[in-house]
């Protein structure tokens, strides 16, 4: 089951900063890590569950980045994984409100690039983060509240609104 919730912003920054310190006590200060997803959104509703990227610039590092987080607790997921991202999760069983998600990603790439285009649309498009927010309860008011459906029919709305986020950021730039 989904539990969606009032996430508390000015706690979870800090429960970021909390985990990015400790993550730069084995991760070098060069590589960049990054608060994302909805935890990173003031007024955002969500699971409360901190989302943080790491870039690697290569395979090279980015093996040696997997390692020292699996060293560090995280658990890496066995069905996200390819070459350019893997996924590492707090917890091995199902994670809720106040775990961490490490996404770990190649630098320069499309996925890498996306998270932060993504959040960055959020926090300068108040409509927009107000209208994602509003789809998340409808899913779980009207649709469903089972994880599996629930990410399905999320993620639909998720790739139509990073179109948006890139069009954009394209225009910007």
């Amino acid at each position: 089951m989904v539990e969606i919730i009032e996430q508390d912003f000015v706690k979870n920054k800090e429960l970021y900063k909390k985990i990015e310190r400790e993550l730069r006590k084995k991760i070098d200060k060069d590589i960049p890590i990054d608060h994302v997803g909805s935890t990173a959104i003031p007024d955002m509703i969500g699971k409360n569950i901190i989302d943080v990227l790491v870039g690697a610039k290569d395979q090279v590092q980015f093996q040696e980045l997997a390692k020292i987080l699996c060293e560090m607790g995280y658990f890496p997921s066995k069905n996200s994984r390819n070459e350019i991202y893997q996924f590492f999760a707090s917890r091995e069983e199902e994670t809720g409100s106040g775990d961490v998600h490490i996404h770990l990603v190649m630098l320069n790439t499309d996925r890498y690039n996306e998270f932060l285009i993504l959040r960055n649309y959020l926090l300068n498009n108040k409509d927009e983060a107000l209208a994602y927010a509003n789809c998340k309860r409808e899913i779980i008011k009207n649709i469903t509240a089972e994880r599996k459906e629930y990410r399905s029919i999320k993620s639909e709305y998720v790739t139509k609104l990073l179109e948006r986020a890139k069009k954009s950021f394209n225009n910007k730039n």
